[in-house]
């Protein structure tokens, strides 16, 4: 393993530099100086100018990572069958490594169009995460102190903020790929976009939008990750540096605007070329951003290998219950309203919303109104979920999965706790009726409405298909946002609503399959309680396929392009695969908690793409 773990590092390292190669031969639209492919102008050597020297060093750069990704596939075949962890990325790999030179030639032989540029940088990265996960897993974890619930957690989080920054990568190579770069002439701000360029204006606009949204995420990692330095300094140290480094290529993308529109100097030095060096630094240090955040995600994942078990275990969560009761009252009460919101939930509620608007609106819409839905689908969220506390506290508290919310742990009084349920219903109305329009409102109050008064306290105790009539009503907020917009609700918002309603079920269904036991306890009629796993593992294969086709229909009725389409079919296709994994292997789980994760995940980048299809192609 050790040789595994050599040729690994030293593959990431040569990987990182042919991404940040790659983005200095873009910046200097060095990609056609060599107008065929393999060779340059029919032979392996030719250096007659600069940019000719930027490509052929590219070129030569991904030859020796190629060997590198075979060496470690021969590798892992020979000394790690029997390491999964390490024999998976390693044959994935070269697959990609394969793709990656497939997109390389087209982007030559295309003349560099930017959908297949993106999608080579896409394919890059993908590969730099796989030759990092080699060498993280190559190593031997040390004894973890942490409970593994707590790092099962951290690592789901890890992971989605790596995907984020995947994702805002992407959407800034796109950015430099349909000449947005200049289109907005300040920061952090867009101001005035160039005549003549406003669509361009709205694709760089949607990119610092994402960076913000994807910052905060970045934050919230740092802040985990230092409050868990105790048990895991490594990655509490990578956490920093990441946290660091996205600061760094915010400030450096912030530069580039003011230098193209004239704003900023650098003495001597023409704002052209420092523009140009930017662009190709603005890259180099988003794509460490990615590496480390996968780095720190892969060593999570380690550190779940070497959880503690048995006696071990029990002393952690006996210590951490006594640290549960050493916390402040005042705190304890705080606290105790904000989980009756149950926030993780309405973040998802919240994106969806704010994709519908800015489908509907076909970029971006105003601010105010943005501000005001956003807040008064909160609070109607945060009402339906504090109801839906108080009245399930007595299953609550027999769940061990629920046992700890604020009521079951008597952080808050059942009859405060529906006085604040109903207040912010009140709230939610008002906000939406005042400040965007009254049918936002009433679909709100509506969806507050259906989950307290059909799901929670009829379907829920009733009938194994609660979830699937139930999930209607956290469809409702795309309609919402749309309304929001367009002042009603027409065909293509009815097909998102729909999106979000056979999406309910494999996710639910999923988690369903986790805690099992807990609704046996409870008494609750969930699917795998009244029919058995197998019965439940096969209404999910068959709602994901129901999903996938559903999301297809938006692109048949030409609500949506090609670029959509692709990321339906992507994001459904991993979906339906996970799901008929789960089917198959009937006595694990292991794939019902994969597929539960990666289900939050799905809705947030379909919905993505659907923006980024509305806003590109508008």
């Amino acid at each position: 393993m050790k040789i595994i773990r050599r040729i690994a590092w030293v593959a990431v390292g040569f990987t990182y530099f042919l991404v940040a190669l790659g983005g200095t031969v873009r910046v200097n639209d060095a990609g056609l100086s060599c107008p065929d492919w393999p060779l340059c102008y029919g032979r392996p050597f030719v250096f007659p100018n600069i940019r000719t020297l930027l490509e052929e060093s590219h070129r030569y750069t991904a030859s020796i990572v190629s060997i590198l990704i075979v060496a470690l596939a021969i590798c892992a075949l020979l000394w790690a069958r029997k390491e999964r962890q390490v024999l998976i990325p390693a044959l994935i790999a070269p697959v990609l490594l394969v793709v990656q030179i497939v997109l390389g030639g087209l982007t030559v032989l295309w003349k560099l169009p930017p959908e297949i540029i993106t999608a080579h940088l896409a394919t890059a990265l993908a590969i730099f995460a796989t030759v990092i996960t080699i060498a993280v897993m190559a190593g031997q974890p040390s004894p973890s102190q942490e409970h593994p619930a707590q790092t099962r957690r951290f690592l789901r989080l890890a992971l989605t903020t790596a995907l984020l920054v995947y994702g805002l990568m992407l959407s800034g190579s796109y950015v430099v790929g349909s000449g947005a770069t200049f289109a907005c002439t300040s920061w952090p701000l867009c101001g005035q976009t160039l005549p003549g360029m406003a669509r361009l204006g709205d694709i760089n606009t949607l990119h610092r939008l994402i960076a913000t949204i994807v910052g905060l995420v970045v934050a919230w990692t740092l802040y985990t990750a230092w409050r868990r330095r105790q048990v895991a300094p490594g990655q509490a140290r990578v956490a920093v540096a990441a946290a660091l480094l996205f600061v760094l290529q915010s400030l450096i993308g912030g530069t580039i605007p003011l230098l193209g529109s004239g704003s900023l100097h650098f003495g001597s030095i023409s704002n052209q070329d420092a523009a140009t060096f930017m662009r190709g630094l603005h890259l180099a240090v988003a794509s460490a951003v990615w590496g480390l955040l996968v780095l720190l995600a892969v060593l999570a994942a380690r550190q779940l290998r070497a959880a503690p078990q048995g006696a071990e275990l029990e002393r952690l969560e006996a210590t951490e219950a006594a640290a549960r009761e050493s916390v402040s009252p005042l705190r304890q009460t705080i606290s105790g309203y904000i989980d009756l919101m149950k926030p993780h939930v309405t973040v998802l509620l919240l994106g969806t919303t704010a994709a519908a608007m800015a489908i509907a609106y076909q970029g971006l819409p105003p601010l105010g109104l943005t501000v005001a839905t956003l807040l008064g689908g909160a609070l109607a969220a945060g009402s339906a979920n504090a109801i839906n506390c108080y009245y399930d506290r007595d299953i609550d508290s027999i769940m061990s999965r629920t046992s700890r919310r604020s009521l079951p742990a008597g952080r808050v009084q059942p009859r405060q706790a529906l006085i604040f349920g109903l207040a912010l219903g009140v709230a939610s109305f008002l906000i939406l009726a005042l400040f965007v329009n009254l049918l936002s409102a009433v679909l709100a109050c509506g969806a507050i409405l259906f989950y307290v008064g059909v799901y929670t306290m009829w379907l829920k105790r009733t009938t194994a298909q609660n979830i699937v009539i139930g999930g209607a009503a956290g469809a409702v907020p795309v309609l919402v946002g749309w309304a929001a917009v367009t002042g009603t609700i027409s065909l293509p918002a009815i097909w998102l609503f729909a999106i979000i309603f056979y999406w309910t079920p494999p996710h639910f269904w999923a988690l369903s399959l986790l805690i099992e036991k807990d609704y046996e306890k409870a008494h609750v009629p969930m699917l795998p309680v009244l029919f058995g796993e197998q019965e439940t593992r096969k209404q999910i294969f068959l709602y994901s396929l129901l999903l996938l086709a559903v999301t297809l229909v938006l692109f048949a009725m030409r609500a949506m392009s090609y670029l959509y389409l692709a990321a339906a079919l992507i994001l459904g296709g991993i979906l339906v695969y996970m799901a008929l994994r789960l089917l198959w292997e009937r006595h694990s789980r292991r794939w019902a908690r994969t597929l539960f994760w990666y289900s939050n995940c799905y809705l947030a980048m379909i919905f993505a793409a659907m923006v980024l299809d509305r806003v590109i192609f508008h």
